[in-house]
């Protein structure tokens, strides 16, 4: 539909961060890759890990950051839902990483309790070990299927959205509208009615365009209105 179509021609994520991100993540897999040659024992397999562990981020990066956004149809099921899926990259990349990253902090948790002076850096040790701490209520969801892989589904009569902690499905009737949003994150802001809470879809877990998204959700909320009469 012609009057559904959404022109942007300004970039949600700027170069520079791109180019930021893909140097720091190229760095740290280069610091893990020596790390696991020169070192002995616990450190020596714990730089492994971290090579894992960057290596997985920069493949995720890649896939989110450089990769192109172009248009495509997404899944639909036998029920009419249109479905768009965070690309398996990108999941694939974080999950290895966040598994690596919790297994360095296993090794230096260890050292630290049996061996604090084998510790190379005790107190970025530290900073990683207390981020794997905390890190537990997300593993204890992502094993009882609470933690999500960004999605958004638009079905017939509501739309679904579930992206890490979040999950939540609201009729059209409940949708205003869908705007591209700048920041905070950077992607594709769904405007809900009666003061409620807008839902923010991050540009960065979905592979087509902010743009498409946003026609997408205003064809289906038309549709459902259309149907509703």
């Amino acid at each position: 539909m012609p009057g559904d179509t959404v022109v942007s021609r300004q970039r949600l994520i700027p170069r520079w961060w791109a180019a930021t991100v893909l140097a720091v993540l190229v760095l740290g897999t280069l610091a893990g890759l020596v790390m696991a040659i020169v070192a002995d024992g616990a450190m020596a397999w714990s730089g492994g890990a971290l090579l894992v562990a960057f290596a997985s981020l920069l493949g995720a990066a890649v896939s989110t950051l450089v990769r192109p956004r172009r248009r495509r149809e997404p899944d639909v099921t036998a029920e009419g839902t249109r479905v768009f899926r965070a690309p398996m990259p990108t999941v694939a990349g974080l999950l290895v990483a966040w598994l690596m990253l919790l297994a360095v902090a296993v090794l230096w948790g260890c050292l630290a309790l049996t061996d604090w002076n084998a510790l190379e850096s005790p107190g970025f040790s530290l900073v990683v070990i207390g981020g794997a701490l905390a890190s537990l209520p997300d593993l204890v969801r992502l094993f009882t299927g609470r933690l999500h892989r960004w999605t958004l589904e638009l079905a017939p009569a509501s739309l679904t959205y579930r992206g890490y902690r979040t999950s939540i499905t609201v009729p059209y009737s409940e949708v205003r509208s869908a705007v591209i949003q700048q920041r905070n994150p950077a992607g594709v802001k769904i405007v809900l009615r009666k003061g409620a809470k807008g839902i923010s879809l991050p540009i960065t877990a979905f592979d087509v365009p902010a743009e498409q998204l946003v026609e997408e959700i205003h064809r289906s909320r038309k549709a459902a209105s259309a149907a509703g009469r």
